[in-house]
């Protein structure tokens, strides 16, 4: 694979046991959680996540369908994949698959949260995160989640509406995967066997900064219950109108534009892709259903793949991504970004526009630049040092602020 896919590939790339499960709804704002009641668990293997049926109409976001144990939780954890309800659109409900992790170790006062919101992975079911195995490659695929295990937060994690489950994927639509991380917080908050609080940090990786951007955005007003405290940004990939058009120049990234444009044809279904694409494109969706990363490789070598007039100015596909887009940060909590110098998927110019925007907003803002780090060379090391920043937010610390140097 060429260095140019690789860069593409990482976006761009990172007996079942009935658990205590609260059964009750708890208001916005409400501190406690109520006497639990036994979940029904899942079924084993894969059909765990062969949810086709809507939630109820009574359903509340954070309502837990059932729940499975997972078996390669790090020492001293234990973990769970849950299927929950999560209000992706006002009025719309949909189920969505997740995971929680949680140390083993009882204690009387509550757990803090950590939100992870995770990279691109794929669009196929079988690609989401809580259908694969925590080690990957001798690796946890979560950066630092055992160093937050062991510092005693709860780690929750949402799959995003359609990956993991039946549906189409909100792939790079940015809202509605960000109102499913603040739902798996509250499906978290029904799991009283590991006492959670409502205070959070969260950090993402690529598509899971824009996830994370979206979240701080709307968390006051669609889950007012929780207190944000901080936000990590790994080589954010937020504004997607400007990312695809960049994309567009570069050949050998179709593929990466097609399965962007799935994600957002989910949130916009009356969108064309012939409005957007050539024929010889069109011919690639069906690679969509394929693999993870399948669509990255077959259509890398197509010569005119986009429209003319694809990106043209009211256009409706330039209107969507723009309405993505159409955001602001809320200034309600402080930001840790993580960026390498020779990140050529989501290049320093783009996260420093992000930087400029969240300082303007009020938030302390701390920008860290590292040299020769690329995309994924760049996750390691935030990994090291996002532990003790998330620890200090929660500590009530000063957080560390360079917005006068942007």
């Amino acid at each position: 694979m060429s260095s140019r896919m690789k860069a593409a590939f990482s976006i761009v790339a990172g007996a079942a046991v009935a658990i205590t499960v609260s059964a009750f709804h708890y208001a916005p704002h409400e501190p406690s959680q109520q006497s639990p009641r036994p979940a029904k668990p899942g079924p084993p293997g894969t059909a765990f996540w062969n949810v086709n049926q809507k939630p109820p109409a009574n359903a509340r976001p954070g309502d837990i369908l059932w729940t499975q144990p997972r078996t390669d939780a790090p020492a001293g954890a234990q973990g769970w994949n849950l299927i929950y309800v999560s209000e992706i659109k006002p009025g719309i409900k949909k189920y969505v698959s997740g995971e929680v992790y949680a140390p083993k170790k009882k204690r009387r006062s509550p757990r803090d949260l950590v939100l992870w919101n995770h990279e691109t992975t794929g669009l196929t079911d079988n690609c989401a995160p809580s259908r694969r195995s925590l080690v990957e490659d001798d690796r946890l695929r979560v950066p630092a989640i055992r160093e937050l295990l062991d510092a005693g937060f709860v780690v929750a994690m949402s799959d995003y509406p359609g990956q993991g489950l039946p549906g189409a994927p909100y792939y790079m639509a940015g809202s509605p995967n960000a109102r499913a991380s603040l739902d798996v917080l509250r499906a978290t908050r029904k799991l009283p066997t590991v006492n959670t609080s409502q205070r959070f940090v969260q950090y993402g990786w690529s598509q899971g900064g824009q996830t994370s951007m979206h979240l701080e955005s709307t968390a006051k007003s669609y889950a007012p219950e929780f207190k944000g405290l901080g936000t990590g940004l790994i080589a954010p990939a937020v504004r997607i109108r400007d990312l695809t058009h960049r994309s567009m120049q570069i050949p050998g990234l179709a593929g990466y534009v097609i399965a962007t444009l799935r994600g957002i044809q989910a949130f916009y279904p009356d969108l064309k892709y012939r409005d957007f694409l050539t024929p010889s494109a069109m011919e690639q969706l069906p690679v969509l259903s394929d693999g993870c990363f399948d669509i990255w490789s077959s259509a890398s070598s197509l010569r005119h793949p986009y429209r003319p007039r694809a990106m043209a100015r009211g256009s409706s596909w330039r209107k969507a991504l723009t309405a993505v887009d159409a955001f602001r940060p809320a200034g309600t909590m402080p930001f840790v970004i993580y960026q390498g110098t020779d990140d050529t998927t989501t290049p320093p110019s783009l996260t420093l526009r992000e930087r400029v925007a969240l300082c303007g907003a009020g938030s302390q803002v701390m920008y860290n630049e590292f040299a020769g780090l690329n995309h994924s060379s760049v996750v390691p090391v935030a990994a090291e040092r996002f532990p003790a920043w998330a620890a200090d937010r929660f500590a009530g610390k000063p957080a560390p602020d360079n917005c006068r140097g942007s």
